[in-house]
């Protein structure tokens, strides 16, 4: 219901508020901004570069556009579920009328009140916008240059450009899950696991985060919570073992490349048999900026559970259809909660659901065509157990 509700106010955006505050082609450019750069283009051709640049450090402290072109106006529309967001080029006072449209459309056509404490008008320069975790602003630094193909000159390329970042109490939060009374501490809920499945969570953890804030332009921010989180997984295996910190270190630590990069962290092995160990890496995840990446909500499963699940793995047969790892890849289906497995009320629950309720396991080693079977909610093509 709420999805055809929201489809409507989509609608109403799209075909009434972004015609009618949607005008002009482009801004019209800074009067006093183009008499500046003259004054400075008429002193480089006489020679006298010194007052030429003079002219333009001072053109280019100022906008190169109007930025209250009374003739130029840009709306523009986002949601994600029942979160969403509004940008507008133009004054307080539109973006006011256009606030009360929508508390009139939804309370009149949706019958649904507008939020007065989370529906928020921002100033993007001044203040950051919230949606999705993120914060939105736009950039301003005239130190920002780049090369101009164009024109073959350093030009600003940040400023009046959409910038996310990550809200600092956002990552204020992240790290305090891994301190007590200000000071970093180790996971004694874990000392029951085995090593691969203590590091394995830990890099699981960090890399969700990393993935999720990709576009953030302040991700480098996050270096500071790979560290408290390392401190913190040293600690835990330290804690485990009944040794030091040092010693973990030197333990596991290892240096690696991957797609060309050598990389310095921390490694465990589970030797197998006639096949390549299984391997928990924590490190080797970049921060690099990158604003034009697909951001990866489904990420290959990883082998990380209980501590029994590692002994499961290594057995390598589905646990499902007994097929081994002779005749099926074996891969490993995941749950959010074991609530969720009370979702078929007045019928059977299939066999792989009560697999995982009578182990209180939100993990099932399965043959990849049981996992596409259950991901996918089909029908199951296996069902002959040897367990």
């Amino acid at each position: 219901m709420w999805k055809l509700l929201l489809d409507k106010l989509d609608k109403f955006v799209e075909t009434t508020l972004i015609p009618k505050y949607t005008k002009g082609e482009q801004r019209k450019r800074n009067s006093e901004y183009r008499k500046l750069m003259g004054q400075a283009e008429k002193h480089y051709r006489k020679g006298e570069k010194t007052e030429a640049a003079m002219y333009r450090k001072q053109a280019q402290a100022l906008p190169s556009v109007d930025t209250h072109d009374p003739d130029f106006r840009r709306l523009r529309y986002c949601r994600y579920a029942d979160d969403w967001l509004i940008s507008f080029i133009g004054p307080k006072a539109e973006m006011q009328e256009i606030k009360l449209q929508l508390e009139i459309f939804l309370r009149e056509e949706l019958h649904l009140e507008l939020s007065k404490t989370k529906t928020l008008i921002t100033h993007a320069r001044t203040q950051a916008a919230r949606f999705l975790g993120y914060e939105v602003t736009t950039l301003q630094k005239n130190a920002k240059r780049t090369n101009s193909a164009a024109r073959g000159t350093r030009c600003r390329s940040v400023n009046g450009r959409i910038g996310l970042r990550i809200p600092a109490e956002v990552l204020k939060d992240k790290c305090d899950r891994y301190k007590k009374n200000h000071k970093i501490r180790e996971r004694p809920e874990l000392e029951n696991d085995s090593d691969f499945t203590i590091m394995g969570l830990y890099q699981l953890e960090y890399r969700g985060i990393v993935e999720y804030y990709r576009l953030a332009y302040n991700l480098h921010r996050l270096d500071y919570l790979r560290w408290i989180m390392e401190v913190s997984l040293t600690k835990t295996l330290a804690h485990k073992h009944k040794t030091s910190v040092q010693k973990i270190c030197d333990k596991y630590k290892a240096e690696w490349e991957e797609n060309g990069v050598k990389h310095r962290g921390l490694r465990v092995g589970v030797p197998r048999e006639g096949k390549n160990p299984l391997t928990a890496t924590w490190g080797g995840i970049s921060l690099q900026w990158d604003v034009k990446t697909t951001l990866n909500d489904q990420p290959p499963h990883q082998t990380m559970g209980r501590a029994e699940l590692e002994k499961r793995l290594l057995a390598q047969v589905c646990e499902q259809c007994g097929a081994t790892s002779q005749t099926a890849p074996i891969e490993v289906h995941h749950i959010r909660a074991l609530k969720d497995l009370e979702k078929y009320p007045g019928r059977k629950k299939p066999r792989w659901v009560q697999l995982m309720a009578a182990r209180r396991r939100k993990t099932l080693v399965l043959c990849r065509t049981c996992h596409q079977d259950i991901q996918y909610g089909r029908p199951l093509r296996r069902q002959t157990s040897r367990s």
